[in-house]
């Protein structure tokens, strides 16, 4: 009950975030964003991952409520989409098996009574018409649907040695792919709920290379687009979805998309290396690497003169925020996120699967929601998401930008009282408005011109008329970036810190931590991580 009323509390909180904006279907593409077709206004697809393509063939949880319910649970925790995953297999090979059929295939009758229970209209209809049921409601409670094709066979995702990883494995047909492509199309040709269909998550394994890709990629597009011209088509790259670098030396020759084409990429803790280089190496330094090879492998996209939209299919953490590597990559990478306000979809919601890997209701910590799907698994969602699903730049708007200094931990912005004697944590949305030019640079406040000033070591930042003193002239330093520091005036570099208390958190300056290039400097840093990000939607 007490977490409970914690959720609604943080509800109210973010309640003043004006609600997504009106928007029609289809989308398109304009350079690097995604649009309303009709009206050419920007649309920022905030989403979360809902698995379909596992042996169960059925979207998970519809066995613990009611498929509305739980679509209404994704709308008020500011969701606007789904990215629905489905295996080709699906559609190829066992359209026609109904669900109850599929269930008794894998013994799995407490969940087949579950469904009975809370969502009874799915049991008799096929694979294929449940999938596309699942689809309208989705759509009913007024969230977009992305069609993600997972898999070839439905099954847990992914291993190098699984035959579902590149084309030509044992189990990747070519033909069979471009066939299930080309039925869920059909399907969908008239449903301006599926605004998006990506082609094949997570390419792999050690048949992976640039020739094959730009082929059997080309050959998706295309037959999407033949067929459903109105839906965007969202392309993933090699490794596992974290490299894009094929397209530098041969781009996909689609210029016949009518802005229709979107690139995604995963990053997760332990993408490319072990979850433990978080903890085992300095932190600026590992968020620094990992930033920098995301830029050069996938984020290009974005710019130049022919740039597209980059959508960050999957990104997440253990939701009890009981892994200090995962929290830590977490920090860092929204505070990328928020800076270049990327399009994204969340791993995961589902608290639980029916069947995975020969396990029944096994959980997922990675889940929004807890094994019962009752409740929110981490009480601190709402303000740690706040930012992140809040629309930051429009490219359409007139309105000038300024920053709000983020604290990528809490998920908090400062604030300044109405007196301008207190500096606090708050909400983003209601959070100061502030002004800064380049390193070296003061940071002012918009509504009043008063410039944040470090008073002394562990003394609280302040507000002062000063703004050309050394103590109110602030930087991006330490390799992350996602330092603010100044120095003062006998030469000590000091930066911004929150330091908690039983019932508020403290804005104090106190010596930078593990800033310079010291290999051996591995304490956590995310109490100074704060990013400047610029917004011209939050007035």
């Amino acid at each position: 009950m007490e977490r409970t009323i914690q959720v609604i509390l943080l509800l109210a909180l973010v309640s003043v975030f004006s609600s997504f904006s009106a928007y029609s279907l289809p989308l398109s593409t304009h350079g690097r964003w995604i649009i309303d077709s009709q009206s050419g206004k920007r649309v920022k697809l905030v989403c979360v991952n809902w698995p379909s393509h596992t042996q169960s063939m059925l979207i998970e949880g519809l066995n613990h409520r009611p498929l509305k319910e739980l679509a209404d649970e994704a709308i008020k925790l500011r969701f606007n989409c789904v990215r629905l995953t489905y295996a080709t297999h699906m559609f190829t090979r066992y359209a026609n098996r109904t669900v109850e059929e599929n269930f008794d295939l894998l013994d799995l009758e407490q969940a087949k009574a579950g469904l009975a229970q809370y969502n009874p209209f799915v049991l008799n209809k096929t694979i294929a018409e449940a999938y596309e049921a699942v689809v309208d409601v989705l759509g009913a409670s007024g969230l977009m649907v992305i069609a993600d094709n997972h898999m070839s066979q439905p099954r847990w995702c992914c291993s190098l040695d699984d035959g579902n990883g590149f084309f030509g494995n044992r189990y990747f047909d070519p033909q069979e792919w471009l066939q299930g492509l080309s039925l869920v199309a059909q399907r969908f040709n008239n449903k301006s709920t599926v605004v998006g269909m990506s082609l094949r998550n997570e390419l792999r394994g050690m048949m992976e290379n640039a020739n094959d890709w730009n082929n059997y990629v080309t050959q998706g597009v295309t037959t999407i687009h033949k067929i459903n011209p109105a839906v965007l088509v969202i392309v993933s790259g090699l490794n596992y979805d974290n490299d894009l670098r094929c397209l530098k030396d041969k781009p996909l020759n689609v210029s016949t998309l009518d802005n229709k084409l979107a690139f995604e990429v995963h990053l997760y803790s332990f993408s490319g290396d072990s979850e433990s280089k978080f903890v085992q190496q300095p932190l600026n330094n590992i968020c620094a690497k990992i930033m920098h090879e995301f830029i050069d492998h996938a984020e290009f996209v974005i710019e130049g003169p022919n740039p597209f939209p980059l959508f960050v299919s999957e990104y997440g953490y253990d939701q009890r925020e009981v892994d200090d590597a995962e929290n830590r990559f977490m920090s860092c990478f929204t505070a990328h996120l928020a800076q270049k306000d990327l399009d994204w979809a969340l791993w995961t919601w589902q608290g639980s699967y029916y069947y995975r890997e020969g396990q029944a209701e096994l959980a997922e910590t990675f889940g929004v929601l807890d094994s019962n799907w009752t409740q929110i698994k981490n009480p601190n969602f709402v303000q740690k998401f706040q930012l992140l699903q809040t629309m930051l730049q429009d490219p359409y708007s007139n309105a000038s930008f300024s920053y709000v200094i983020y604290h990528v931990q809490s998920g908090q912005c400062i604030e300044v009282s109405n007196d301008n004697k207190e500096i606090f944590l708050t909400n983003c949305s209601t959070s100061s408005r502030w002004s800064h030019d380049n390193d070296s640079t003061p940071i002012k406040m918009s509504s009043t011109g008063l410039c944040l000033k470090a008073s002394g070591e562990g003394l609280e930042a302040s507000l002062s008329t000063d703004c050309i003193g050394k103590q109110s002239l602030w930087s991006a330093i330490s390799n992350s970036n996602l330092h603010l520091g100044t120095v003062t005036e006998d030469g000590k570099s000091l930066c911004l810190q929150i330091i908690e208390s039983s019932n508020s958190s403290k804005i104090v300056t106190n010596s930078c931590i593990c800033t310079t290039n010291d290999p051996t400097c591995l304490q956590d840093t995310q109490s100074q991580w704060f990013e400047l990000v610029a917004t011209n939607t939050l007035l």
